[in-house]
Formats: structure tokens, C-alpha cells, sequence
């Protein structure tokens, strides 16, 4: 606002000064001051005679109310002064368009000002009325030269804001660098991009229940059916409850990943001790994972533990991610924490064969599966790697992933440091 205000503001008083400056050369070009006719001059002289001889019975009686007496001292240090000074005659005309006539009586002391009433000639006060209408127009054209791109860059918005509202994707707007309304349009853009996210995730989220759910119904169609005309029923009502254990977990991951994409409020960052929770974190992956023989070694700095973040969902995350490497780690998985003096660094490494390079980005969108080892106990459903990327992103860090020392995946999790609580 007080930036719109004042280049505003200052465009106006530039443009005023411009104009002014623009149209006073114009009227002193085509409208001179008025030169002294020879019966001017004579009257003049007539004047200096009498101011010579301190006597004004020679003036006609009309003209001596038209003629002041002045000195130089009543003149500012002024061209006007100079050219006085120097002899020359001054002529002006007032605001009542009368003529005045300066000049320096012979006695080098008296200043002859003498009034005449003149008309302004036609053509002047055309001129005037020229100039004037030119003024305004100048202060116009500088206001409408200021608005054009704002106006430009609003109707841009409005034309984007109304393809929203007919069901259209939204796309980004761009404006000119400096314009009144470029936080605006980053913020139109910012949620652009989130409404892009938002459809993007419920489209995923439609195909994968609907391709995620189909195969365990019809094997309990499947079960159902032979439950019917088999006596071996215990294995088919086993068949059933494993299915079902399938949807139920689906579904609870389903409404996890649904809580996190709502964002909502401040985080709640706090001091913890790091080290102990992953610890923690590692001892429930390992249960959830009883046929998993993996090794886990977890590298920090025991002086260094303490970590400042919302404890609730970095731990959704962590555990994510160690949950992960269970499923495709060979024998091992290292687990370090690390500080740098503005950040914070958890990584999760394992023996595994890796995330190909191609991969790397596209791994942590929703509902994105890559090819499991086979021996894998755990299914996955593609939603626990974007989780962790909702997370950090919630944390003004970084989830990204490379290639592990230790031959497999190294997931790296970087958040930036806050005040202390």
C-alpha cells in the first residue's frame, strides 16, 4: 500500500513540474511579453519630465492615477532589478490583463511604473485556455500511464480467477516485476499450485482405491465361493481375514495420508532428545517387521542429540521411512543424525538395491509404487514416502534421496533450525 501510494504520488508531482515547466516555455514562445508602441515611449518621457521637474501639471489628470512611484530597494534581487538598473523598459501584463510599464527615471532613483488598460488579445486567451486544457490533459495521460498496467495486470487475475470458477485448472499468472499487485499474483499463484496438488492427489487417490480394492474383493468373492461347495472352509475363511486385514490397512493409510494433505496451523516445534527417539522408532519397526533379520545402526554425536521439531509428525515420518528400508534392505540399515549449525540432518540408509536416478523425484508423490524385491514381506500402498515429503514440507525442509554408501537407498530428511521454545 505505501509503496502504491508513493510512487503514485511521486509520478504526479513529476508529471506537475514537467507540465508546468513544458507549458510556460510554450505561452513565453508563442505569447512574448508586449513591446512599447511610440506613443508609449513618448508618454514615458513625459513622465521622466515631470519627475525631473517634480511637477505633474503637464499630465493629464486620467493618467495621474495611473502612475506609481517606486525605487529600487522595493524590487527583490531579481532579472527585473537588472534590467531596470541598466535603463531598459519592462513591460507586463497583470492579472487583469492591463499593461505595466517599468522604467528608471533620469534621476537614476525613481521607478516609473505606469498602468494601462489593455485588453488581452484574442489570441492570447486562446492560448491560455489551450495551455490550460493541456495541463489537465498531461496530469491525466501521467494517471492513465500509471493505471494502464495495474488495470492490465488485475483483469489478468480476474480472467485466471474466472477459469477457476468454471472448473478449469487453475494455471499460473505472471505480471511485470514491480507492479502494484506482484503479491497478488505470487499468492494466486501459491494456491494455484495447491488446488493443482489437491485435484492431482484425489485423482491418484481414485485409481489407486479402485485398483487397490479390487483385487481383495474379488478374491473374497472368490473365497466366498468356494466356502460354498468346499468342506475345507478354515483355509478360505483364513483366505477371507487376510483379505480383509488388506482393506482395513489400506484404509487407515488412506485417511492418514487425507489427514496430512490438510495442513493446518503452526507447528508445534519443540526440544527433544533425537538420539532416543529413532531408538525408540527402530525397536517398533523391528516388531512390525518380526521375520525381517536386519541389522540397525543408528550414527550420532551422544553429546549432540537435541533436536527442535513437531515430534508428532516427525516421528509418522522416521518411522516411514525405517519401516521402508525393512522391506528392501538386504542385511543392513544405518540410521544417522547430524547437526549443522542452521539445520538439522536425519538419513536412512540401506543395503538394498537402490532408487534408480530416473526415480529419485517421482518417489515421494502419492500413490507411486516402484518395483519391490521379492522376497518382500510387506506391501506397500505408496502413500508412507509422500507423507514424508508433506511432513518436512510443513518443516521448510527437504526430502530427497540418493545412492546409499552401503549400496541401496539413502533417504535424507533436512529441516532448518528455529528459536528455542
Amino acid at each position: 500500500m505505501n509503496r502504491t501510494f508513493l510512487s503514485l504520488y511521486l509520478l504526479i508531482a513529476l508529471g506537475i513540474a514537467l507540465a508546468g515547466w513544458g507549458l510556460d516555455k510554450l505561452w513565453q514562445h508563442f505569447s512574448p511579453p508586449p513591446a512599447m508602441s511610440a506613443a508609449q515611449h513618448d508618454l514615458i518621457a513625459l513622465v521622466d519630465s515631470a519627475v525631473l521637474t517634480q511637477s505633474t501639471k503637464l499630465l493629464p489628470t486620467h493618467l495621474k492615477s495611473e502612475i506609481t512611484y517606486l525605487t529600487l530597494e522595493d524590487f527583490a534581487n531579481s532579472s527585473l532589478r537588472e534590467a531596470l538598473a541598466a535603463g531598459e523598459s519592462v513591460t507586463l501584463h497583470n492579472r487583469k490583463g492591463e499593461l505595466q510599464i517599468y522604467k528608471l527615471a533620469s534621476d537614476n532613483q525613481t521607478i516609473i511604473r505606469l498602468q494601462l488598460p489593455v485588453a488581452t488579445p484574442a489570441r492570447a486567451s486562446h492560448l491560455n485556455t489551450i495551455l490550460l486544457v493541456l495541463f489537465y490533459a498531461t496530469i491525466g495521460l501521467v494517471i492513465y500511464l500509471w493505471l494502464w498496467p495495474l488495470m492490465r495486470d488485475v483483469r489478468r487475475l480476474e480472467r485466471h480467477t474466472q477459469h477457476v470458477g468454471q472448473n478449469q485448472l487453475p494455471e499460473p499468472v505472471s505480471v511485470l516485476p514491480g507492479s502494484a499487485v506482484t503479491h497478488l499474483a505470487s499468492a494466486f499463484n501459491k494456491m494455484a499450485e495447491r488446488i493443482r496438488e489437491l485435484l492431482a492427489s484425489h485423482k491418484e487417490m481414485t485409481y489407486a482405491v479402485s485398483h487397490e480394492l479390487r483385487t481383495p474383493l474379488a478374491r473374497m468373492k472368490f473365497a466366498l465361493a468356494m466356502l460354498k461347495s468346499d468342506s475345507s472352509s478354515a483355509q478360505h475363511a483364513a483366505s477371507l481375514a487376510q483379505d480383509i486385514d488388506e482393506m482395513e490397512a489400506l484404509i487407515t493409510q488412506l485417511l492418514t495420508y487425507a489427514g496430512y494433505e490438510q495442513e493446518s496451523g503452526p507447528l508445534t516445534q519443540k526440544d527433544g532428545d533425537m538420539a532416543f527417539f529413532i531408538k525408540e522408532l527402530i525397536t517398533r519397526a523391528k516388531q512390525s517387521n518380526p521375520t525381517r533379520d536386519i541389522k540397525v545402526e543408528l550414527v550420532c554425536d551422544p553429546s549432540n542429540t537435541r533436536v527442535q521439531c513437531d515430534w508428532h509428525l516427525m516421528e509418522r515420518a522416521i518411522f516411514n521411512l525405517i519401516h521402508n528400508a525393512f522391506r528392501f534392505a538386504n542385511e543392513k540399515i544405518i540410521v544417522e543424525l547430524n547437526q549443522e549449525p542452521n539445520a538439522f540432518e536425519i538419513t536412512v540408509s540401506d543395503d538394498g538395491q537402490g532408487v534408480a536416478e530416473a526415480d529419485r523425484e517421482r518417489v515421494f508423490e502419492s500413490f507411486v509404487r516402484l518395483n519391490a524385491k521379492p522376497n518382500a514381506q510387506v506391501r506397500g500402498f505408496g502413500l508412507g514416502l509422500a507423507i514424508v515429503k508433506r511432513v518436512m514440507k510443513w518443516h521448510q525442509g527437504t526430502a530427497s534421496v540418493q545412492k546409499a554408501s552401503i549400496g541401496g537407498a539413502k533417504f535424507i530428511l533436512r529441516w532448518p533450525k528455529v528459536s528455542s521454545q
